[in-house]
């Protein structure tokens, strides 16, 4: 039996406890100021604009050369680094977009010519070009001059990318050919593999395997599956080679996909397939750099999303197939199915996450937007530090414009002081999106996302002035290991990912495959590889993303190595940058003016805050060779 003082005690604590909660609970409503965007800091004038952007310049033959350069270097005892000068050699579209964007990104310079008579007429100093990314279609193979200059340029120790391969029938034919490519024979004009496997430490991530061992994943498969099968020569190293169906051949002997040769002043790559046509040749080429040089230092945006694009809908709507498919409304589908599924995928990493809301999917119905579920979410949003962007797009034909007026109506009857600093323009054309950022509710955005596109190369830059454009780098609701593979080198190139996923698939499915159980699926498998793998990097909503790129455009850098160390000083921005270093053997101690984080063995993401910063060096690791060349 409970004594009547215990009983007192008792019921005085759980009155306290009560009271608590309560007051902790309106407190909390309270705090929550949802309708104030804790991302509108700053005007967009007040940022990096696009006129502090760096440009590179074109290559020119005017000016210091390599020789020149190395010279003043030996009399100062020290490596010296100018820019870094890349040139590239053929018509092939998009390996072209590929190495600008590249060179645009790793603030090199750049210049581009049809062909290597065009570039060796042009004057330019070869030993102050230190990479040629050439289309094989360029190469006149049958020429010996065309050979010769080849040599040429890597005797002056400029190293060579060949982005393809000349035909087969090239190859077998000419052994000049299979020496510089470092090919012993040709095992088979064709072949067809099962997988494709990715070795460790070329790209960042770690080694991938992009085989479909279960029947279930076939379905991810669309990998090049079928190319030449080649045999390397002594000399080589390989970094992706495909897994033949018949197991007999040794693993040494595999087909080759991407590889090097080791001349003694310079490397040459070679591609066996079209993976430098998109914006996977960013990230190869970066990897490709790293192997270049005994270490390597490059600016990267380090930012992390994932955008739920045209979600939330606020609006009763499309209520009769959702009953069908799912046995719930609209509202309960994205409360009680969506949203625990997103957070739950994304409470061990480290990916922000911006919604950009639609009021409405379908603006020809009449099924009208609820102000209190938009306060509901916009609370919820804010407690889990997400950001509430707007999209520009519906379902129906309502031209832009007239969503956003009725979205501005909306708006100010429901979180009247909102205002949006991103927005989501889809698949929009650059001039609807530059004249709908004109309107009321969009004049305080200050950067777009655009769908996920795999033809697209430029990743970040500019619409206008004052407004930043985010492209996708990969479809969240969609998993497949060439994403995989192309999401991985984008990590590499930029420490990048915007994973967006358009959630009206869920909201007005075509068939059962966009039911939201089966693309739930693809968002976490995608979310944990990425989670996994690029978890030191930083997760940004879009806004935050913004400030990260327009600091990674505007910036430029030297670096210079000094025995044990490597000063980097930088200018073009006074906010916070971050770069991949990638070094052999070399582990960092510290460093002055900035801070550092291992991303994997070998591979540092360095935060620079100061204007100089110095990275100390540990002393060398003897287990690793030393690369051919010091950087230029």
């Amino acid at each position: 039996m409970v004594s009547r003082r215990n009983f007192f005690i008792m019921t005085i604590l759980m009155s306290v406890v009560f009271f608590l909660c309560m007051f902790m609970n309106n407190l909390k409503e309270e705090w929550n100021d949802y309708d104030v965007n804790p991302y509108i800091t700053e005007t967009a004038e007040n940022y990096p604009s696009k006129v502090s952007m760096y440009v590179p310049d074109e290559l020119k033959s005017s000016g210091t050369s390599g020789e020149e350069a190395t010279k003043e270097a030996e009399e100062e005892d020290e490596a010296w680094t100018s820019r870094n000068r890349v040139i590239y050699i053929g018509g092939n579209v998009g390996i072209k977009a590929v190495t600008k964007e590249w060179a645009f990104y790793t603030k090199r310079d750049i210049a581009g010519f049809t062909s290597l008579t065009q570039y060796g007429s042009a004057g330019i100093d070869m030993e102050s070009v230190e990479m040629l990314v050439i289309d094989s279609g360029s190469i006149d193979w049958k020429k010996q001059e065309e050979l010769d200059f080849l040599s040429e340029c890597i005797e002056k120790g400029t190293h060579l990318v060949f982005a393809n391969l000349p035909d087969v029938s090239v190859i077998r034919s000419n052994k000049r050919v299979r020496e510089l490519l470092g090919i012993r024979k040709v095992e088979k004009a064709e072949t067809t593999v099962d997988g494709i496997h990715l070795y460790g430490g070329f790209l960042l991530g770690g080694e991938a395997v992009y085989q479909a061992v279960e029947k279930e994943d076939e379905k991810f498969q669309d990998m090049e599956l079928t190319f030449p099968w080649y045999r390397l020569s002594s000399g080589t190293k390989v970094y992706m080679k495909g897994i033949p169906e018949d197991k007999k051949a040794e693993k040494e002997d595999y087909p080759v996909v991407i590889w090097r040769k080791s001349f003694p002043s310079a490397y040459v790559f070679a591609v066996n397939g079209g993976y430098m046509e998109d914006a996977a040749g960013l990230g190869i080429l970066s990897a490709m750099s790293a192997e270049m040089y005994s270490y390597e230092i490059y600016p990267v945006v380090n930012a992390q999303s994932l955008v739920l694009a045209n979600y939330p809908g606020t609006a009763d709507e499309n209520r009769e197939e959702l009953k069908e498919l799912y046995g719930r409304s609209l509202r309960l589908l994205e409360q009680e199915t969506i949203w625990p599924s997103i957070v739950t995928a994304l409470q061990d990493y480290p990916a922000g996450l911006t919604c950009m809301m639609t009021p409405e999917y379908d603006y020809l119905d009449d099924k009208y937007p609820n102000p209190s579920e938009l306060q509901y979410y916009m609370k919820i949003f804010h407690e889990r530090f997400a950001e509430t962007g707007l999209s520009l797009e519906n379902v129906s034909d309502t031209s832009v414009l007239e969503k956003l007026s009725e979205d501005e109506k909306f708006m100010k009857e429901t979180a009247g002081s909102y205002e949006f600093s991103s927005c989501y323009a889809g698949s929009m054309k650059d001039a609807q999106t530059e004249r709908a950022l004109e309107e009321e509710l969009l004049s305080s955005v200050r950067t777009v996302v655009n769908a996920y596109d795999e033809d697209i190369v430029n990743l970040i830059g500019y619409l206008s002035e004052h407004v930043t454009r985010q492209n996708g780098s990969g479809d969240g609701l969609t998993y497949t290991f060439r994403n995989d593979f192309r999401m991985r080198c984008v990590e590499t190139a930029l420490g990048y990912l915007n994973l967006t996923c358009d959630m009206r698939r869920a909201a007005y499915p075509e068939d059962k495959k966009d039911i939201w159980d089966e693309l739930s699926k693809n968002v976490i498998r995608n979310i944990n590889v990425f989670g996994e793998n690029y978890e030191n990097f930083q997760g940004t909503t879009i806004s935050e993303s913004d400030e990260h790129i327009r600091n990674f455009l505007a910036l430029d850098f030297t670096d210079i190595r000094k025995g044990d160390s490597i000063e980097i000083t930088r200018e073009g921005t006074e906010g916070t940058v971050w770069f991949v270093f990638r070094n052999y053997g070399r582990e960092i101690k510290e460093i002055e003016g900035g801070s550092f984080k291992e991303l994997e063995e070998g591979a540092y993401l360095v935060e620079a805050e100061e204007k100089e910063i110095k990275i100390l060096l540990k002393p060398a690791d003897e287990r690793y060779y030393y690369q051919p060349s010091e950087r230029r």
